[in-house]
């Protein structure tokens, strides 16, 4: 099903090609996959990348996990969707990647879209663990690049810091750490507001069962900069995997699991990542906070601004992410 839904999203992907604003570089690295790639759309080599592109079902830690697979050359790359979104958050990337050769990875996290949803275990540093089994399971490790956005990208973090050698680069798109400067800051601005109502037990639950689409059309809205990357077809397919039983709950436990991340990123952050991380912030959203606060946790940091983009940066500007991440990833050699 996934599959389909992601062969549709190439003629919307296309359509958006022509006219992307650059994302703005803090620091270029000198040492990039290439000069900046011409990102301009070739409907049968990202046909073809379409038709590459796999569903699957394996269990890991006791959790029946559902993912998206291409398999390329390289050390694989593994995105990781936040919440609000699913695996299905990568339509428009996972192709591009995919056209340039590499081994791609998607899954859906613990609780969301089609992987199964157990009470507990949303600690992010928990998450992490099933990711790592999930990449030695389908024999695609030991090294990956991570990629990882809102949530995925928590994960992406603990992932990193309790197998750092393990990884050979990680990006972080439009999120802050738990526990790391300035979280306890962002935690109390309006613009938050859903960390806390999310924290209470059961009332999110009651108020928005039901209430799927119009909750998550509203809410899309308003972290985004360029909404229109939010069709209706778009919207009804987030609606539909967050209306399944137990996905809301699940959505929010990510949320009641900070407490515990922050105290576990304090840990982690004692020793610094030391592969190259790559911080990318929505210029509506969270912007050049995501480099900064990275250089808190990690030695070898680069910062990237999206601009016409809020929080969804992979969704509302997709080849500007693109052409960010193959600056930054290493070849799929």
């Amino acid at each position: 099903m996934r599959f389909k839904l992601l062969c549709a999203g190439l003629a919307a992907a296309l359509s958006l090609a022509m006219a992307v604003p650059a994302a703005h570089s803090a620091e270029p690295s000198p040492d990039a996959a290439g000069a900046s790639l011409a990102l301009a759309p070739n409907a049968p080599a990202l046909a073809t990348a379409a038709a590459n592109i796999h569903d699957g079902k394996i269990d890991v830690n006791g959790v029946r996990y559902h993912y998206l697979l291409a398999m390329g050359h390289g050390t694989p790359v593994v995105l990781l969707h936040g919440w609000g979104s699913t695996s299905f958050m990568w339509r428009f990337v996972m192709p591009q990647l995919v056209t340039r050769g590499y081994t791609v990875l998607a899954p859906d996290l613990r609780g969301l879209g089609d992987t199964a949803k157990p009470a507990t275990g949303y600690e992010k540093a928990n998450i992490a663990e099933d990711i790592h089994a999930l990449v030695a399971q389908l024999n695609l490790g030991p090294q990956v690049n991570v990629i990882g956005h809102d949530m995925g990208g928590m994960v992406a973090y603990a992932y990193a810091a309790q197998h750092p050698d393990d990884v050979r680069s990680v990006a972080i798109l439009d999120v802050p750490l738990p526990g790391i400067a300035p979280w306890d800051q962002i935690v109390q601005i309006p613009r938050t507001w859903h960390f806390r109502f999310y924290a209470v037990q059961d009332l999110p639950e009651m108020l928005i069962a039901g209430r799927e689409l119009e909750y998550l059309k509203w809410f899309h809205n308003s972290e985004a900069v360029n909404s229109r990357a939010f069709t209706t077809d778009v919207e009804e397919t987030y609606a539909r995997e967050y209306a399944m039983p137990g996905a809301l709950r699940a959505g929010f436990e990510y949320y009641r699991a900070f407490p515990a991340d922050a105290r576990q990123n304090q840990v982690f952050a004692q020793r610094k990542l030391t592969m190259p991380v790559l911080g990318i912030g929505g210029a509506g959203s969270l912007g050049p906070i995501v480099g900064e606060e990275l250089r808190h946790v990690a030695t070898n940091v680069q910062s990237v601004q999206i601009e016409g983009a809020g929080h969804w940066v992979a969704e509302e500007q997709p080849l500007a992410v693109t052409d960010a991440l193959l600056k930054f990833l290493p070849p799929p050699r």
